[in-house]
């Protein structure tokens, strides 16, 4: 591959060893992605802390990044935490009404929340919103074209066909630190246009509708680029859902909702001018069958409901403190938010709604993420495809099976009042 006189000296350890080792691990992922060279990222960028994000073979000492650090190294690109700062992640805020231990020890946050790494990546100028939709707070997006490393479910399709940026499945502390990435996939602008139409029945318009289409085109596409018509436009909370569900039911980067995405104007654009390699009906019946594939229950008593997944924007709190205002939850309710959020929420009231009705707010991860529920719960309720399909996967022998009901948000919360699961697909 091509790289530049400024490459081969990076590569060649001329700017020490940290930059050497993160070149040499961006030369990997081009030569494993096929790209011929590499292009400076001009947006933001994303990783998994405190790890380095860089296969073992790529890591290096902590000390080797305090002593560029002390020395004034920063990340060249405006680069944010998707993720809470700890190994097997727990919560950043909430945590002590969660009722899980080790999550609700003191001493176990307190330890948690100052790995050494952490406090390096700060003075390099990392943005903790430690989300895996890290970008409900940034508060700074990449405009229309510019060229960006994310990571997580979410996050990249967000990049990619809401916001109109450049990001393959990619962030790393690498991309950040160099703000560079392989010029392959959602990089090259050819690679973005759709090849794959996909039309439903019915019209595409509530939330649990984009999480189900989702899901289905996720397993229908797998890294193909579809263009979706016969939608309504969707709202944040809709993009969040969809892209969530497609990235977990397949790997889609990138897709089109002409006239909703910046790149699709009209199917024609979102196609290039060309003719789809195929286009694909999803009825009534693979919709239906895609919905209870996500519940994995074998009776309707419900012992606890999780909400936010992919974490809750600011309405979604505003429309639960709504449904739960003056009401007592049956069982626990855990509630996910972006950690800046977490504290919006308790500035606006929403915090105290939900403590009244017997739920505690979070911020920060999330029952997959922290891989598991509390002790004796065998029952869950969540209004998410990604935690449905991620949860269930982590209860997988029939003497440990944990039942899962997925369904809206009205679902969970009829849930939480009853402990009884009454939805389905309608």
């Amino acid at each position: 591959m091509y790289l530049s006189d400024d490459e081969k000296r990076l590569l060649d350890g001329a700017e020490g060893f940290v930059r050497q080792r993160c070149m040499a691990y961006l030369v990997e992922l081009a030569t494993v992605s096929g790209a011929e060279r590499m292009v400076d990222l001009d947006g933001t960028t994303d990783f998994h802390v405190p790890t380095t994000a860089l296969v073992p073979e790529y890591l290096f000492p902590i000390e080797e990044l305090r002593k560029i650090v002390d020395e004034g190294a920063v990340f060249k690109a405006p680069t944010f935490a998707n993720k809470a700062p700890f190994y097997g992640a727990t919560f950043v805020d909430g945590w002590e009404g969660c009722a899980y231990p080790p999550h609700n020890d003191p001493a176990h946050h307190a330890k948690a929340m100052q790995p050494d790494w952490m406090e390096l990546y700060v003075r390099m100028g990392l943005i903790t919103t430690y989300s895996c939709a890290s970008y409900l707070a940034s508060s700074y997006w990449p405009s229309v074209g510019q060229h960006c490393a994310w990571n997580e479910s979410s996050a990249v399709p967000y990049c990619n066909a809401v916001l109109g940026g450049r990001s393959n499945i990619d962030g790393s502390f690498a991309s950040s630190f160099l703000a560079k990435a392989p010029y392959s996939g959602m990089h090259v602008p050819e690679n973005r246009l759709a090849t794959v139409v996909i039309d439903t029945e019915r019209l595409i318009q509530t939330d649990v509708e984009w999480d189900v289409l989702g899901f289905a085109v996720g397993e229908e596409c797998g890294l193909d680029v579809p263009a979706l018509i016969h939608t309504a436009k969707p709202t944040t909370t809709q993009y969040q859902k969809f892209n969530t569900a497609a990235n977990t039911g397949g790997s889609i980067a990138m897709y089109h909702v002409p006239g909703a995405t910046p790149e699709a104007p009209t199917l024609e654009w979102a196609l290039g001018g060309k003719k789809p390699a195929r286009e694909v009906r999803f009825d009534e019946a693979h919709l239906k069958k895609t919905y209870e594939k996500l519940n994995d229950h074998r009776g309707d008593t419900v012992e606890m409901v999780s909400l936010g997944c992919p974490h809750y924007n600011l309405v979604d709190l505003m429309l639960l403190s709504r449904k739960l205002k003056g009401k007592k939850v049956k069982v626990p309710v855990w509630i996910m938010t972006v950690p800046a959020l977490y504290h919006t929420a308790e500035q606006l009231g929403y915090k105290k709604i939900f403590e009244d009705a017997g739920a505690v707010l979070l911020s920060g991860t999330c029952p997959a993420a922290i891989a598991g529920v509390p002790g004796g719960i065998r029952a869950l309720a969540v209004d998410a495809a990604k935690q449905a399909y991620y949860i269930s996967g982590l209860f997988p022998e029939a003497d440990d099976h944990l039942d899962v009901f997925y369904g809206t948000q009205d679902d969970c919360v009829d849930a939480a009042l009853t402990g009884v699961w009454r939805g389905e697909w309608r």
